[in-house]
């Protein structure tokens, strides 16, 4: 079978619980940032939100798996390459997987250790994240099965992935085998964390081997060493073929090299859970490159699926969302205004 979009990432369970700005200062981690921990720390946690009557619920998640299980939400043909466990929460991973239709491998012969992302989340929306990356570590490069890449029309690649040395090379061969084939890579630089800590190795990466690169705003002004938003857009636009910035309520920029940046505004919505929202808008976009639509209504596409996702707990897109790409972007709402 041949695929519209392979991607890999880090396959983690997300389990995610409300609670106050107070609560969460009293945890003591970066609010709207992610920090790696252990299956124990994130036990301490949620025992102590107990207090607070806080129940969790349990979806699955992972950066780039959000943007795949999109892709497919809106009728595409994707694969994933990640690890889980053959425990509780990898079978969960992998049939929330098929039922979205989306090729994955499944568990492996380990019966625990599927990775989690314990999500917390504040009254403004945002996300902070405390991960256990358990058995995703363990994909390595062998894991990448290059016979699929040469039929795909994208690959997509998550950030994540340069915090393992085993993962980082199954995301550059993924990478390279899709060059080698003549396949764009598109690329999301995940989080500020792993621009701030991997910075070299990121741009070297973008340089050679990225056609399509993701980011938000921090991320954006990290990996450029900027302060002003439109300057880091100019010049991590100089790095790669196309550039999407997105920019929260805002909406998103967008360029092909040697382009203008193009403005489209982002819709106008009761924000309830920010996570997933820059993974999902990759999902818009890369749907609509699917497609062959133009750079404006491929950015409409992916504010639309980063609006519908923020307004329900998780990373997937509702069930009364839309799927029909023609109507989202003849439906889009603003006209005028925009570059």
């Amino acid at each position: 079978m041949n695929y519209d979009v392979i991607g890999i990432g880090n396959a983690l369970v997300d389990i995610q619980t409300k609670l106050t700005e107070e609560e969460l200062n009293k945890l003591n981690y970066p609010k709207g940032g992610m920090t790696l921990s252990s299956p124990t720390e994130q036990g301490e946690i949620l025992e102590a939100l107990e207090a607070y009557t806080h129940s969790p619920t349990i979806c699955s998640g992972g950066s780039a798996a959000n943007t795949i299980h999109g892709i497919g939400a809106l009728n595409g043909r994707a694969y994933y390459i990640g690890r889980v466990a053959n425990d509780g929460y990898g079978r969960h991973y992998t049939q929330d997987m098929a039922d979205c239709g989306v090729g994955f491998p499944g568990p492996g012969a380990e019966d625990s250790g599927t990775g989690t992302s314990l999500v917390l989340i504040t009254p403004d929306a945002q996300r902070t994240m405390v991960t256990d990356l358990g058995i995703s570590t363990a994909l390595h490069s062998d894991n990448v099965d290059e016979t699929i890449v040469a039929g795909a029309k994208f690959v997509y690649i998550e950030g994540y992935l340069w915090t393992g040395e085993d993962t980082k090379k199954a995301a550059m061969k993924l990478a390279r085998t899709a060059r080698k084939a003549g396949v764009p890579v598109a690329f999301t630089l995940s989080d500020a964390f792993i621009v701030d800590n991997f910075k070299k190795d990121l741009l070297d990466f973008i340089k050679w081997d990225v056609d399509i690169l993701f980011c938000n705003e921090v991320e954006g002004l990290a990996l450029a060493e900027e302060e002003d938003a439109g300057k880091a857009f100019d010049t991590v636009a100089a790095m790669c073929e196309y550039l999407f910035f997105t920019r929260g309520q805002e909406g998103a920029w967008a360029c092909h090299r040697g382009g203008e940046r193009l403005t489209v505004k982002g819709y106008q919505v009761d924000a309830v859970d920010t996570t997933g929202a820059g993974d999902l808008f990759a999902a818009g976009v890369l749907t609509g490159m699917i497609h062959k639509k133009p750079l404006k209504e491929c950015v409409i596409l992916g504010n639309y699926c980063a609006g519908q996702v923020v307004t329900h707990l998780g990373a997937r897109m509702p069930a009364h969302s839309h799927t029909n790409i023609n109507k989202i972007i003849s439906d889009y709402p603003h006209k005028e205004g925009e570059a």
